[in-house]
C-alpha cells in the first residue's frame, strides 16, 4: 500500500488522483490522505497535555506503519511548507518513543502543484523528510500553470519509485 498524502485541494488534490490512477497502472494500491480533511488542531504543548494527542494522528501512524511508501503532493506556501503538512508532522512526532519509525528508510517521491517554481516546496520537502530519515527520491514531479504534467514523465519517475520502495 501506498500513502499519498496531499497538503491542499484543488490542483495539488487533481494531481494525486493523477498519480494514483497512475500507480494502479503500475499494479500498485494506494490511498489518498487530505491534511486539510483530517481538521487537525495547531499543535501546542499546552493542547497536547490538555487534550491528548488526536485520535485521528493515532490511525494515520498505524496506516503509515504499514505502508510500503509515501507520495507527498503540497503547494508551496510563500517559498515553503503549507502549514496543514508542517502541523501534521508536528502531531506525529508526539507519538510513541521514536516517531521517526514511520519515516525511517520509507521511501518518498516529492510532488506538488505550484503557483512558483515549486523548487522551494520541494527543497524544504527534502529537508525535512531527509532528516527524518526517510529516503526521498532524486526527482520531484513539479507542475504549475504554466507547465502542466507531463503523462510520460510522471510515469517515468513513479516507475523508478516503485523499484525502490519494492
Amino acid at each position: 500500500m501506498y500513502l499519498i498524502f496531499v497538503a491542499s485541494l484543488n490542483e495539488n488534490m487533481k494531481l494525486a488522483n493523477t498519480l494514483q490512477g497512475q500507480l494502479k497502472e503500475l499494479g500498485k494500491e494506494s490511498q489518498i490522505i487530505n491534511l486539510v480533511d483530517l481538521d487537525l488542531p495547531m499543535y501546542d504543548s499546552f493542547k497536547e497535555e490538555h487534550d491528548g494527542i488526536p485520535k485521528k494522528i493515532e490511525s494515520l501512524i498505524r496506516d503509515m506503519k504499514k505502508a510500503s511508501a509515501y507520495v507527498f503532493v503540497s503547494p508551496e506556501y510563500n517559498f515553503s511548507l503549507p502549514p496543514v503538512l508542517v502541523n501534521t508532522v508536528a502531531w506525529i512526532s508526539r507519538v510513541g518513543d521514536d516517531f521517526r519509525e514511520v519515516f525511517t528508510l520509507k521511501p518518498i517521491q516529492l510532488a506538488t502543484h505550484s503557483g512558483g517554481s515549486g523548487e522551494n516546496v520541494s527543497n524544504a520537502m527534502r529537508s525535512q523528510f531527509t532528516k527524518l530519515g526517510s529516503l526521498v527520491m532524486p526527482r520531484e514531479i513539479i507542475t504549475t500553470y504554466q507547465s502542466p504534467l507531463r503523462a510520460d514523465s510522471s510515469k517515468r519517475i513513479l516507475e523508478q519509485f516503485v523499484q525502490v520502495a519494492e
